[in-house]
């Protein structure tokens, strides 16, 4: 896949048209998921597939994105063993999937589930995993705008990043994003070129993350790069793993595609990097 037009252009689709994704698409999505990259790949975790009949009306009461839940054709529901990390695995894969759909043409949007176990009880799925994500799919009916507007691929610390009507705030900048050596030492873009890691940066912020609230930052130290991430009272646990997963998702895709790969690797280095107290550095990986 073509990551980073993808990353650049994906949005959160909230209004669907009634028709159902076909038959053949599912199965392509079906078969990337089975054949994708894991966080962490000794978790078992599955992808199953059901319609707005089988979901929506059970679970209008118990989950939604901001509380609403989002009336699609059809939806994807991911299970999970429960092991160290699987949470973060989950969304890792599960935005791999949102990326594979929107490259087929297929529009997708978080949905908050509260607690995955009511959840699963309502929509009476008999599995021993848990259920720890839920995603609307279908075709947009093109009442929203791009996310993204005027993104360069070519020259992305110039580029103009704009959210439009689906998001309230801004992106950060990536000198706002990226500390050098220590925490506070804005990151200088030429000096990210220099590294081969601008680009990796660039897009990694643009994933999506719970409410847009951009919770993460990264430091560089002399070829490790740590991921720090911004605990709010608002948010809950699950919905701060499900933001960890996506943008270790986004700057692992972009790194492998454009260096080499990469693996991430759960909890911090020794070092003290003077990381406020409302951040935490929760991975980090050799670049």
């Amino acid at each position: 896949m073509e990551y980073k037009d993808l990353i650049a252009k994906i949005k959160s689709i909230r209004n669907y048209k009634k028709e159902e994704v076909d038959p053949e698409t599912i199965q392509k999505l079906t078969k990337y998921f089975e054949d994708s990259k894991r966080l962490v790949k000794d978790i078992g975790i599955e992808m199953i597939l059901m319609t707005r009949d089988e979901v929506f009306d059970n679970i209008k009461n118990i989950a939604g994105y901001n509380d609403i839940m989002l009336d699609a054709p059809q939806y994807l529901i991911f299970l999970s063993e429960e092991k160290d990390h699987f949470l973060e695995n989950t969304s890792y894969a599960a935005e791999d999937v949102r990326l594979k759909a929107f490259e087929l043409g297929v529009g997708s949007c978080w949905i908050t589930i509260g607690n995955g176990d009511a959840v699963k009880e309502k929509l009476n799925i008999k599995s021993d995993k848990k259920l720890t994500a839920l995603i609307a799919i279908g075709f947009d009916d093109n009442k929203n705008k791009v996310v993204y507007e005027n993104v360069s691929a070519y020259n992305p610390s110039k580029a103009n990043v704009k959210i439009v009507e689906d998001n309230t705030t801004e992106r950060l900048k990536i000198s706002e994003v990226v500390y050098m050596n220590k925490w506070g030492n804005n990151a200088d873009p030429d000096d990210l070129t220099n590294l081969g890691l601008l680009e990796a940066f660039f897009y990694a912020r643009l994933a999506p993350s719970t409410k847009n609230r951009q919770p993460w930052r990264f430091i560089y130290d002399n070829g490790m790069v740590m991921l720090v991430l911004r605990k709010d009272k608002d948010i809950n646990e699950y919905e701060e793993k499900i933001d960890m997963g996506t943008v270790m998702l986004y700057f692992q895709l972009i790194v492998d595609n454009t260096l080499f790969d990469l693996e991430w690797k759960f909890g911090k280095p020794g070092k003290d990097y003077e990381v406020p107290s409302e951040y935490s550095i929760v991975a980090y990986c050799v670049s």
